[in-house]
């Protein structure tokens, strides 16, 4: 398989909009459509619609990423590098996080490292039910059921984590051996503790919060039959 470009095919991350839904039930939804024409307008220019600025949230999330790596156990393995595709559905990609071999069950995982204190806040107090999670957090849980298919796993993890301020020195050191454009982290440089989101230790929440589930087998069908229909409509308009 040759390399899987980034335009014109629909992505884990966004993949929830997919699942939206207009006023017949099986049709699709205004954020469905819209996502749909933006990935027929790649298609068309060969190139993605949007240009990546480097914004200091998504450096954060990025370099933090690797910080998560180094508390999780060694079963942990980063797959940010290895986009993957469906077997059978074209235009239809995805990079999970990590990927975790627990005994015979394989895991998938996704982290978040949030700049801002209360989406973190607001995120992990939803963690524990997934009727919840599924309804208050559609972004995230239809990107792990995704993963979840593309992997051929049935097993799903969200991994929230902000660091405790003692950790924010780690974070510092990560940024200045980043083996990479250091630009994106140069905001660190002149940060103080109090301009970047920490946690207290001993508090009330934790810096890493793990929520484990089983996909079930209705959603894998349901994000399956949406993603179909999207591909056939990007395929024949």
């Amino acid at each position: 398989m040759g390399k899987l470009e980034r335009f014109g095919n629909f992505s884990s991350s966004e993949i929830w909009k997919l699942t939206t839904k207009g006023k017949d039930k099986d049709s699709f939804g205004k954020p469905a459509l819209t996502y749909i024409s933006e990935k027929q307008m790649e298609m068309r220019l060969c190139r993605p619609l949007s240009i990546e600025h480097g914004a200091k949230e998504t450096s954060w999330g990025i370099l933090v990423e690797n910080r998560v790596h180094e508390l999780l156990p060694m079963n942990y393995k980063l797959s940010t590098t290895q986009r993957l595709q469906h077997p059978t559905i074209s235009n239809w990609v995805g990079i999970p996080d990590v990927i975790i071999q627990d005994g015979d069950v394989k895991i998938v995982g996704d982290i978040k490292c949030p700049y801002s204190l209360k989406s973190f806040c607001t995120s992990v107090d939803l963690l524990g039910d997934v009727e919840v999670f599924k309804a208050e957090l559609p972004e995230y849980y239809w990107q792990l059921v995704s993963n979840c298919i593309l992997v051929g796993a049935k097993i799903a993890e969200i991994i929230f984590y902000v660091p405790y301020q003692k950790e924010l020195s780690d974070i510092r050191e990560l940024a200045e051996n980043w083996d990479g454009d250091q630009n994106k982290f140069a905001f660190l440089n002149w940060a103080n503790d109090s301009d970047l989101p920490y946690l207290i230790e001993g508090k009330y929440y934790k810096n890493l919060n793990i929520f484990r589930f089983e996909v079930p087998q209705s959603d894998i069908d349901y994000l399956t039959n949406r993603v179909e229909l999207a591909v056939n409509i990007l395929n024949n308009n």
